[in-house]
């Protein structure tokens, strides 16, 4: 039985409000980027694979046109609801969507040799156990796959960072920096064995849609953005682009092992 989660309730509520905006988005739907993941995974036909916090499914989707099994993971049954008749229409009978909370995953220990969780860490308020709880169904040869935005180094920045967020989708918690993902993995005895970074390019407008926000929190978000064009206190390349504001998220992949026994 799952614990009483207030955050995890907020999440239910505002996903299953906006679960069909968020499976129209540019992020949950490009294909070169989700086969890209699998590919850095180093998923092979005989996989099973987890997608933890799996959205309407796309990368579970993208694991299951790879692997064996695939299996995706979700808190919201709107979302499970949307992945489930993709996955139908695609002809996929080798993937599955199961409901529940990432920090008490039902599945036995040692279970997947691929443990993925995409766009989900900024809104965990334990992250460390969700990562732990991701490395107890791995097994012990499995990789970990972690990918999401990343918050600044800079502690002001991040701070007003993760407040427009919040306004956005107030299911956002903090994205972590880059330390702090490695940090945590470390703390548990992963290695990474691949790290990548890239950009996501957002039209602000568009962005601000997908959390489907009120119009006084929106017109915030506006304001704050355009108080950053001039010396950029965000840290997220603010900027007008054809008379509209763009801004640029910092997005890391990390790959996680287990460390060799005896490793220091």
């Amino acid at each position: 039985m799952e614990d009483k989660n207030p955050h995890l309730d907020l999440i239910r509520e505002q996903f299953t409000r906006t679960a069909e905006i968020y499976a129209r988005t540019r992020q949950a739907t490009d294909e070169r980027g989700l086969e890209a993941l699998v590919g850095l995974s180093g998923a092979t036909s005989t996989d099973r694979c987890l997608d933890v916090a799996c959205g309407p499914g796309f990368l579970t989707l993208a694991f299951g046109r790879r692997c064996a099994e695939a299996t995706g993971f979700d808190a919201t049954d709107a979302f499970l609801g949307l992945a489930r008749s993709e996955a139908e229409a695609r002809g996929l009978r080798n993937v599955c969507f199961e409901h529940g909370d990432a920090e008490q995953l039902p599945f036995a220990d040692s279970s997947f040799d691929v443990v993925s969780c995409r766009a989900a860490f900024h809104h965990l308020p334990r992250p460390g156990r969700v990562l732990a709880e991701m490395v107890r169904v791995a097994t012990p040869d499995g990789r970990i796959l972690v990918a999401d935005m990343l918050g600044s180094e800079d502690a002001e920045q991040a701070e007003l960072h993760d407040r427009i967020e919040r306004l956005c989708d107030p299911t956002h918690v903090r994205a972590l920096p880059e330390s702090e993902f490695v940090r945590l993995a470390t703390g548990i005895g992963l290695t990474t064995a691949h790290q990548v970074r890239s950009t996501l390019e957002n039209d602000l407008e568009q962005w601000i849609s997908h959390g489907a926000p009120g119009e006084a929190a929106r017109r915030e978000i506006i304001s704050l953005m355009e108080s950053c064009l001039a010396d950029d206190r965000v840290g997220l390349h603010v900027r007008h682009e054809d008379e509209r504001l763009h801004f640029t998220h910092q997005v890391a992949v990390f790959v996680f092992e287990r460390a060799p026994q005896g490793a220091a």
